[in-house]
């Protein structure tokens, strides 16, 4: 027995004819080779009328384990359907990358692992990638810094153990509930469309060792291998599935979602929370991501937290952010968010000793308060950083807290 549809000769030939009749939405081309010489097909969809500066990126990935066919099948009508014309709002606002065989050595052998036997889950750990396709897909999203990543599963004729596996950012605290909610989702228009699982979430910390969890450490984008192992559906249905489950994903990354001032999937808190957020900073999505890519360094190099002091004394806010001597990579600036009681009224912004012009910080209300968006156009310094937010409020504490002394 063969390997089922679709197999890698399947992969490459619809991927070229995707390209061929998208009328110039998707552009094909071939990345890697594998271990064993194979090509990587890759898909490149945007509409080229729209900069790449004005689109967030969504990168898409099937097949990471050679005898699931469900992944690579669900890529291949990811990538078709987006060339729809009722589709083409999507690739007016996003570009999206889709690898529907990350490892073609593993498909022809209708084996989970690649040529070596190494599983998706090994190929990545701290030094570089142990194959040669790992080492093309790392290229990949370094070339593009996605700001989501699926890596989707699943066997047609396996069992119904279906999951979903996340991978938190270097932000815990944020990004694990953030990714349950995406989860939830991704769940409900499954459903929606007649095909329910219980998409159970498991949370993958460490270690980071296949892509979805480098990605997500290093990047800070959103990342999850999502599993649909419906077994009791010919492989048309299983697709059907993944197709509700994916689109409502990129539907996700044009919303305003969790405390963002632009739409896009739900990346850009990079440390912090709603009290006091870190994010990434510029007048693009493309600078954006290069920013949320270096904060993410550093955070990893050297701060040790991040956060908004436990009391606002003397009617100011304060967060505070300590760089390490060990911290090497700076983003060009930073941009910071807080939530302000809604009665407030702010009368300044202070980044380090001096006061930030108007035009760097402004304030919008939502129904948790008033939010102060304040961005410093320069890099931190070695040491501690304040941001300092002075405003007004119509009222007194009833109890009135002194700060404490400094050491």
């Amino acid at each position: 027995m063969g390997t089922p549809y679709p197999n890698y000769e399947d992969t490459m030939r619809e991927s070229q004819e995707i390209a061929d009749a998208s009328g110039g939405l998707a552009t094909y081309e071939e990345i890697g080779p594998s271990d064993e010489g194979r090509p990587l097909p890759l898909l490149t969809l945007t509409d080229p009328a729209v900069p790449v500066e004005q689109k967030s990126v969504f990168f898409l990935t099937g097949g990471t384990d050679g005898d699931e066919e469900t992944g690579r099948a669900v890529a291949l009508a990811v990538a078709r359907a987006l060339t729809r014309p009722e589709n083409r709002v999507h690739l007016q606002r996003q570009l999206v990358l889709v690898v529907p065989n990350t490892n073609p050595d593993g498909c022809v052998r209708d084996r989970a692992g690649n040529s070596a036997g190494l599983v998706s889950a090994d190929i990545y750990g701290q030094g570089p990638p142990r194959s040669a396709e790992g080492r093309a897909l790392q290229a990949l999203v370094e070339q593009w810094l996605p700001d989501a990543h699926v890596d989707f599963h699943g066997l047609a004729g396996g069992s119904m153990g279906d999951y979903s596996f996340l991978y938190p950012t270097v932000n815990n605290k944020w990004s694990v509930p953030v990714l349950m909610e995406v989860n939830r989702e991704l769940e409900a228009a499954g459903a929606r469309a007649g095909y329910p699982q219980s998409a159970r979430p498991r949370l993958w910390l460490e270690p980071r060792t296949n892509l979805a969890g480098w990605t997500a450490r290093n990047h800070s984008a959103l990342c999850m291998v999502v599993e649909t192992p419906e077994n009791y559906y010919p492989i048309e249905d299983s697709v059907r599935s993944g197709m509700a489950r994916m689109m409502r994903l990129i539907e996700i990354g044009e919303e305003m979602w969790c405390f963002q001032n632009v739409p896009n999937y739900p990346v850009d808190v990079v440390s912090g929370d709603r009290m006091g957020a870190l994010m990434s900073y510029g007048a693009d999505y493309t600078t954006r991501r290069r920013c949320r890519r270096d904060i993410s360094q550093m955070v990893i190099e050297g701060v040790p937290w991040f956060g908004r002091v436990e009391c606002d004394y003397d009617w100011t806010a304060v967060i505070r952010l300590p760089v390490e001597d060990s911290v090497k990579t700076f983003p060009p600036g930073l941009a910071f968010q807080a939530t302000l009681d809604g009665r407030a009224q702010v009368r300044r912004v202070l980044w380090q000793d001096h006061e930030l012009e108007g035009d760097l910080w402004r304030v919008r209300r939502e129904q948790a308060g008033l939010v102060v968006r304040a961005e410093v156009p320069e890099p931190p310094r070695r040491g501690e950083n304040l941001l300092s937010i002075v405003y007004e409020v119509p009222f007194k504490r009833h109890v009135e807290r002194r700060r404490p002394e400094r050491r």
